[in-house]
């Protein structure tokens, strides 16, 4: 009979702890109801911290906000659904230019660190909803490496920080179809705003194993260094055997009619995330202005980007006009040129980010994100 008030006790505290947490805890969305454009504008990464800093993003405690992001064929996950099925769910971030991310799916390399990270996730691909998102880039070839990462530019790829969403949904994939690699796992694009990765992660090769309401119970600044401890291994079998299932009673706030709107503030609205997140913007009107015509059909390299003086653009078709449009949607400079091999002097334009638009028949071709310094 006294392991029977026992077992009661222990339930009361598990339900009476679950409703305080549900009451207490803030939740919300960085997600989009339907898979971005290919054309929609990534942001401009930000500071993620100084050199090696790996303390972003959410911690063990953090109530984290739901998200919606698609694969590379359309095909959604939404986090908070995912958090009410009977497998712990863990949120790994990752990319092909970091090269920790790489080696632990490469099967041929014999290292401790990546071996130890390898053997448990292949061990355990079924214990877990393992689910990777693909964010910003840790080296990418144009050197836009994030604030906390080593400036070390990847020579083993040809990705870029990605200026459009299909640029990162196209690495992605490529990522996925590597004949070196064994990633037996789906894997969602991060979208245009990099909400989960500057909320969840600002690491490259982060993760975070959730409970079932939402809070975090494992946090791994390197998912490589994380699985080399034998300590770690041990928290991670004992976080699943211990999971309890439960599910977010929450919905979203409903926007105000149009109608009821303040019109004096034209600013667009930010996600309301934890104190320590980054949100990003839903929108950007220079992607909005941009029809989706197959952009990624069309081969082009422009170089020096960043640029000072002359930008060089080779491209594999004839286009009709070249476009620099400033973020505020304004057209700052246009050529009008038949050649697949030409340079642009934007010596006269002020240093920054712009967006370099190609168009043929009036219809927008190629779109690539430039810096000038």
């Amino acid at each position: 009979m006294l392991q029977i008030n026992q077992v009661r006790g222990l339930l009361t505290a598990v339900i009476f702890s679950s409703i305080f947490l549900s009451a207490s805890a803030q939740y919300g969305d960085y997600g989009t109801d339907n898979q971005p454009a290919d054309t929609a504008a990534v942001d401009d990464i930000v500071y993620y911290g100084d050199y090696m800093d790996m303390s972003g993003g959410y911690n063990v405690g953090d109530t984290v906000f739901n998200f919606t992001a698609y694969d590379f064929h359309g095909n959604p996950v939404e986090l908070y659904d995912e958090l009410a099925g009977i497998k712990p769910v863990v949120l790994v971030s990752g990319s092909v230019s970091c090269i920790r991310f790489r080696n632990v799916f490469d099967p041929y390399l014999p290292a401790q660190e990546t071996f130890s990270a390898r053997q448990f996730i292949y061990d355990n691909a079924e214990t877990y909803n393992w689910i990777f998102v693909y964010g910003v880039e840790a080296h990418p070839t144009d050197g836009n490496c994030p604030s906390n990462c080593p400036p070390t530019v990847n020579t083993d790829t040809a990705v870029v920080q990605p200026s459009i969403y299909t640029e990162r949904r196209w690495a992605m994939q490529n990522w996925l179809n590597s004949p070196v690699h064994d990633f037996p796992f789906t894997m969602y694009a991060d979208n245009p705003d990099n909400a989960v990765y500057n909320n969840f992660f600002q690491r490259p090769f982060g993760m975070v194993a959730l409970n079932c309401d939402g809070t975090v119970g494992i946090r791994a600044d390197w998912v490589t260094n994380h699985f080399a401890d034998p300590d770690n291994v041990q928290e991670m079998i004992e976080f699943s055997l211990s999971y309890g299932t439960c599910s977010i009673d929450w919905t979203p706030e409903t926007e105000e009619d149009e109608d009821d709107v303040d019109d004096e503030d034209d600013e667009p609205v930010d996600y309301d995330g934890p104190d320590h997140a980054l949100d990003g913007h839903d929108a950007n009107e220079v992607a909005n202005s941009i029809q989706d015509t197959g952009i990624s059909s069309i081969h082009t390299r422009i170089y020096p980007n960043p640029a000072r003086d002359v930008l060089r653009i080779e491209t594999d078709a004839i286009l009709d006009r070249w476009s620099v449009v400033d973020l505020q949607g304004r057209t700052v400079l246009e050529i009008r040129s038949q050649n697949s091999n030409l340079g642009i002097d934007v010596s006269a334009l002020g240093r920054g980010h712009y967006m370099l638009l190609g168009q043929r028949d009036a219809a927008v071709v190629v779109s690539q994100r430039i810096i000038l310094n």
